[in-house]
């Protein structure tokens, strides 16, 4: 079940199990519901591709999910629930400052041969660009030229 919340700067869209609703003016509500639909599709994949690769990281959103319409991303893994990851999100400054951002928060998660949930969270709202996260944020993920 997705719930929506009007915001100052933007609409925000929440994506439970793939179901997305909107909270949006003027009508742009099924718009805004769609591209967060596509963030929760992001979401899942990212969330697929950690597993399958027992690694939890960004690989790849500068080069697939940022250009795609995701701001933002945080990813976690143990939380055996949706809602214990968002309340690890929640008390790391950064991972909450991306949650504030307005816009879509398509979460999804899935679990690794071994047994680890991975969860991802898309944080976004756009139609299909990105702003490339937080400006001045640097590029942490695999692709990024900073990584380890």
């Amino acid at each position: 079940m997705g719930i929506g919340i009007k915001t100052k700067r933007s609409a925000v869209t929440i994506c439970v199990a793939g179901l997305c609703a909107a909270a949006a003016l003027g009508g742009a509500g099924a718009a805004h519901a769609a591209s967060c639909a596509r963030l929760y599709a992001l979401a899942q994949q990212h969330a697929n591709d950690m597993a399958r690769r027992n690694s939890l990281d960004h690989a790849g959103f500068f080069r697939y999910r940022g250009p795609a319409g995701a701001a933002a991303e945080n990813v976690a893994v143990g939380c055996a629930t949706e809602d214990c990851a968002r309340r690890a999100w929640m008390a790391s400054p950064h991972h909450r400052a991306n949650m504030m951002l307005g816009g879509c928060q398509a979460v999804a998660s899935a679990v690794s041969k071994n047994g680890r949930r991975y969860w991802a969270m898309e944080i976004g709202g756009g139609g299909g660009s990105s702003s490339g996260g937080v400006a001045g944020a640097p590029d942490f993920s695999i692709d990024g030229g900073n990584a380890p």
